[in-house]
This record gives C-alpha cells, sequence and structure tokens, in this order.
C-alpha cells in the first residue's frame, strides 16, 4: 500500500530525533573546528617563533664572530634566498639608519612584537609580521621578522574546511532526517490506520509488514497475532450471548403468548396473568436492549452513516412523547435555533433521543417542565434535555451510564436500567461527548456533536 503519511514530517518524533542528533553532531563539527583553529594557530605560531629565534641567534654569532661586516655579508646572502617563506632581515646603527635588510617596518621596541604594513599601496592591502628585535654590542639592532600571511591562510582553509563541513552536516543530517521520517512515517502510518479501522468496528484488518524481520515487521505480526486472539474471543462472547439471548427470549415470547391465551379464558385469575404477562415483556425488553447495546458497541454501525437531520429528529421524538408527557401532567418543549446536520446513523440517533427524553418523563413527577434544546452552528452542536425535577445526587451521577443501575427511588418502576446504556454506546459510536450538569434544580444531560473535520483531527492526535 502506497500513501503519503497525512502527519507532518517536521512534527513527527522521528524526524525531531533525527534533528537532535544533527544538532549534536553539528555543535561536535563546531567544537572540533574550534579546537583544532586555535591548536593549529599556536603550533604554527610556535613554529615560526622558533625559526625567528634560531635565525637571530646565528646572526647575532656571525656578528660576535666577525663583526659588522660578517654580520652585514650573512644578512646579505640570506636576502638572496626568494622563497615563500623566506624570513626578513633588518640591521640598524647607532643612529637608527638602516644597514642592511628589505624589513617594511622598523620595530619601535626590543623584544617580540607584532607589526602591520601595506603590502599593495594601490589596494590598501595590509600584511601582518611576527617580529624579533635586538640590541647588539656596540649600539646596532638586528631585526628578524616572518610574514604570517601564510598562517592565516592555513587558518582560512582550516576556517572554511569545517565551515563546509558544518553546513554538509546539517544539509545532509536534514535531508536524510527526512527521508528517513518519510520511510518510518510510511510504516507508522498503516499501523495507525489499521488501528482506526479496527476501532470503527472492522476487526478483519490488520496490519501490514514487509516480511524483512526487522523491528517494525516483528511489531505488526505481534500486534496481528494479538488481534487474531482478540477477535476470536470477541466473536466467541458475541455468540454466547447472542445465543442466550435468543434461547431465553424464544421460550419466553412462547411463555407470552401462553399466558395470553390463558387470560382469555382464566376467568377469575386474568389480574394475574396480566401482571405475568407484563413481566415477561419487560424481560424481553431488557434481552432486546441487551443485544440493541452489543451491536452498536461492535462498532459495525458506522458503515451505514449518513447526513441526517438532527433538527427533524428532534422535532419528531419531541412530539412523539409530547402527549405521553401531558398525560402525566408535565410540560415537553422544544428550543430548536436552526436547522442542523450531523454525520450519522438516523435510527441510532433517535433512539438516544428519545431514550433522553423517555428517561426524564418517567422519572421526574407531575408539574416538572422539560426542555429539549439544539444549539450551536458549522457542524458543533450541543443537545440539552434538562428538567427541573428532583435532580439526581452528585456522587450517583457518573453511575447513571452503568447498566442496570437504578436509583433507589427508581426501584419500584418499570424499565431494566439499560436505557442511558444505550444512550452512551450510540453516543460513543458517533464520538458524541456526554456530560451531565446540576440543573439547579433538576438534571441536564448535554450532547456535544463535533464536525467532522474536528473528529479526525482529535483522532490523529
Amino acid at each position: 500500500m502506497s500513501f503519503v503519511p497525512k502527519i507532518r514530517i517536521f512534527q513527527s518524533t522521528i524526524f525531531r530525533l533525527a534533528g537532535t542528533y544533527v544538532v549534536l553532531f553539528a555543535l561536535s563539527v563546531v567544537i572540533l573546528g574550534l579546537l583544532t583553529y586555535f591548536a593549529t594557530s599556536v603550533a604554527l605560531l610556535h613554529t615560526v617563533d622558533a625559526r625567528i629565534e634560531d635565525a637571530s641567534i646565528v646572526l647575532r654569532n656571525d656578528y660576535e664572530a666577525g663583526g659588522l661586516p660578517r654580520l652585514l655579508a650573512t644578512v646579505n646572502a640570506r636576502l638572496k634566498d626568494h622563497h615563500g617563506n623566506a624570513l626578513l632581515y633588518l640591521v640598524l646603527d647607532q643612529n637608527g639608519a638602516t644597514l642592511a635588510g628589505q624589513l617594511p617596518v622598523v620595530p619601535k621596541r626590543d623584544g617580540w612584537s607584532y607589526s602591520d604594513y601595506i603590502e599593495n599601496e594601490s589596494d590598501n592591502d595590509v600584511g601582518s609580521l611576527r617580529v624579533l628585535f635586538k640590541p647588539l654590542v656596540g649600539g646596532f639592532h638586528i631585526a628578524v621578522a616572518a610574514d604570517l600571511e601564510q598562517i592565516e591562510d592555513a587558518k582560512d582553509a582550516i576556517a572554511n574546511t569545517f565551515l563546509s563541513a558544518f553546513f554538509a552536516v546539517v544539509l545532509l543530517g536534514t535531508v536524510g532526517g527526512v527521508a528517513l521520517s518519510f520511510v518510518l512515517l510510511r510504516r507508522v502510518e498503516a499501523i495507525r490506520l489499521a488501528a482506526e479501522a479496527i476501532s470503527d468496528g472492522d476487526l478483519s484488518k490488520r496490519i501490514p509488514f514487509r516480511g524483512n524481520g526487522d523491528d517494525l515487521d516483528r511489531l505488526s505480526q505481534t500486534l496481528n497475532h494479538m488481534l487474531d486472539r482478540i477477535a476470536g474471543l470477541l466473536e466467541s462472547l458475541r455468540q454466547v450471548s447472542t445465543h442466550i439471548a435468543h434461547d431465553l427470549k424464544t421460550p419466553l415470547a412462547r411463555l407470552r403468548q401462553r399466558l395470553e391465551r390463558a387470560a382469555q379464558s382464566a376467568g377469575g385469575f386474568n389480574v394475574e396473568i396480566d401482571a405475568a404477562v407484563t413481566d415477561v415483556d419487560e424481560i424481553l425488553a431488557t434481552f432486546s436492549a441487551l443485544l440493541r447495546i452489543a451491536q452498536v458497541e461492535a462498532g459495525t454501525r458506522r458503515a451505514g452513516f449518513r447526513d441526517v437531520d438532527l433538527s427533524g429528529i428532534l422535532s419528531t421524538v419531541v412530539e412523539a412523547f409530547a402527549p405521553v408527557a401531558e398525560d402525566r401532567g408535565q410540560n415537553l418543549v422544544l428550543d430548536i435555533s436552526n436547522d442542523a446536520h450531523v454525520f450519522g446513523d438516523r435510527e441510532l440517533l433517535t433512539q438516544m433521543m428519545a431514550n433522553l427524553v423517555e428517561n426524564a418523563i418517567r422519572h421526574t413527577p407531575a408539574g416538572t417542565t422539560i426542555a429539549t434544546k439544539l444549539y450551536g452552528s458549522r457542524g458543533d452542536f450541543i443537545v440539552s434535555v434538562a428538567d427541573n425535577g428532583p435532580g439526581v445526587p452528585e456522587n450517583e451521577r457518573h453511575q447513571l451510564f452503568q447498566r442496570f443501575y437504578r436509583l433507589e427511588r427508581s426501584r419500584s418502576m418499570p424499565g431494566s436500567g439499560l436505557g442511558l446504556s444505550l444512550v452512551k454506546a450510540i453516543a460513543e459510536l458517533h464520538e458524541i461527548t456526554v456530560e451531565i450538569q446540576d440543573a439547579k434544580p433538576g438534571l441536564a444531560v448535554l450532547l456535544h456533536f463535533r464536525s467532522e473535520p474536528e473528529r479526525l483531527s482529535a483522532r490523529h492526535k
């Protein structure tokens, strides 16, 4: 399967890890370059100083051995050496006049110093000299110097080399990081898409692998084996639950039919038989609700999602339950701020709204106002079913969606305690956020519908 990862490469963990290594390597190149630069500079300068020192000692020895004529002869002989690393010389008399040498500047003090000079007056090129200026017996002075141009050239070459290496490391590291991220992200994206399909109810989906035996292949094989095992267990559980429900539902249905026939000819036992029929109806409703919840939680209904008129569903549900609420002395009102369309299963959404409204009607006394509201815009809608009845204690609200859970005051009332459990299952299938609030007085259940782009964005995080 070939596709471009939807995740931005530059935001991926793989690229950030590669970028960290690139930064570390680049920093290492910078540190190594600086160390090499300064170490080379010091070594070259020590070499130049040693050459200057040796030449100065030779000139001083010649002067002490043969006087000024021998010193001048030695200096003039050395001036004829024109190779690139030749030293520069200068001999001054007692008055500071030049006797021999080609040093372009006259040192101002004895000892070591640096002197700048103009190499080319037309271009104002400035050179630098390393100079050793020493006095001789008799008031004479000698100066030996070396042009530092070659040292500067060597230092520039080192700096340019490491600068090129730095940019090469950054460029190649970035390109390599992008390439590595793209390759790995394709495989990670394949795993993510497979996991998303499985979470949407397609338990037959499996994670692809290349068969090269690398870490991701072994991980994919392990996950696929786990998914096979989970799918088998879920199928076994579903079959067992379905068989139990159907096996119990069938004899109960036959029992109900017999009770109905017996009621028609039982004479004075009609009341008891009718009560038994009612009990059987509640048991059948319980099994139907359990089967419904199991089907919804399996996620198989996602394939039937379509554009649904949520406003129309609420209007239909409220219209259907208005007579029931009126008979119980309750006021059922509807407030729809605009036309709302969502993506989902119309039948399940209708069931969810009906359960919420019916639950509010059943568990509130006469005189209660039950308000169903729809508001929001741009695909983000909130449905609120609120009443001003007795409400639910705060410490029990988180248990309302548990299967078979009923408040103490509701245990004597008809029902199985599965209505809100089905609401929760349908909400999770549609990725709807359910919130319970204190209506002060009463209870409010809020359903937060998010637009499809926001749901996809949240799923990719």
